[in-house]
Formats: structure tokens, sequence, C-alpha cells
């Protein structure tokens, strides 16, 4: 029995911590002069998401990565709006939007530079040849859109 609340405790104050860490932590960067907000929660275990670092890297983009569990990623997700359809291997907020999986960089500067009412954009599952994965893309990448009133909707293609 003190197993389970001790447990329990455990898993309350994990929660508070990657609340507190969502609300607070940030890191500058920029899409042309503004400086914004990204920060990108990822599991330890997930090699593509370090090859989608490298990728945002290597095209300029500045972020903070913190390294989550799976059911921080999920209290993050959760957070930030994230509906389960648009899930992918990784997690990051910029500014008030949710940025979900392997999206290219011009649909993250475009989001960043015109500032539209959406709640966040994602690439879901893990495409091939989408940034950071390997493989072929054999098809334009879908990156899609929430909407204040809850739709899902193709935001552009890549």
């Amino acid at each position: 029995m003190r197993g389970k609340i001790i447990g329990l405790l455990v898993f309350a104050v994990s929660a508070v911590l990657v609340t507190m860490a969502v609300n607070s932590w940030t890191v500058n960067t920029s899409t042309s002069e503004a400086a914004v907000q990204l920060t990108i929660y990822r599991t330890e275990q997930c090699p593509c998401c370090k090859e989608y670092e490298a990728y945002l890297r290597n095209s300029g983009i500045h972020f903070r990565s913190v390294v989550v569990s799976g059911v921080e990623l999920e209290n993050v997700r959760k957070k930030l709006g994230v509906p389960r359809e648009l899930y992918s291997c990784h997690t990051a907020s910029a500014m008030q939007y949710f940025v979900e999986g392997h999206t290219p960089v011009e649909a993250l500067k475009k989001l960043l530079e015109e500032k539209p009412s959406l709640k966040g954009i994602a690439v879901p599952g893990m495409p091939p040849g989408s940034p950071g994965m390997g493989g072929v893309k054999t098809e334009p990448l879908k990156i899609y859109a929430l909407k204040p009133d809850g739709n899902i909707v193709v935001w552009m293609m890549s």
C-alpha cells in the first residue's frame, strides 16, 4: 500500500514539473529579424527526433530540446491541445502554437511569420522522406493545422 502511495506521489510531482516546464522553458530563435520561442519535447529513445533536431540546426533554427518520459510527453501534448490523430514522435511549442512531428522548416517559418489564427500545425506519424526521417518522399508532405474551432485541415504541402 505504501509503495502505491509513493508511486502516485512521484507521478503527481512529475506532472507538476512537466506543467511548469511547458509554461516556463523558452529559447530565442530567429525567423527573419523577430525573436520567437521554440522548445522541442522528445523521449531519449527516439533516433529520428535527434535527426529532426539536426535538420533544424542545419537550417539555422535555434531551439531548446527537453528530454521527457513517454508519460510526460503525453502530458505536454494534452497541455498544448494536440489532438491524438495528429501525434508523431515529438512535440514542440512555438509561441502560442504547437508544432507536432517532422514539420518542414518552411512550414515552421510560415507559422511564426504569418501568425495565423491556429492552435498549431503537424505532420502526423513519421512519413518516409520527411525532415529527420529516413526513406524516400514519394508524394508531397501534408502539413495539417488545428483551427480554433477544432477542425483539422491541410494547411500546406511541401
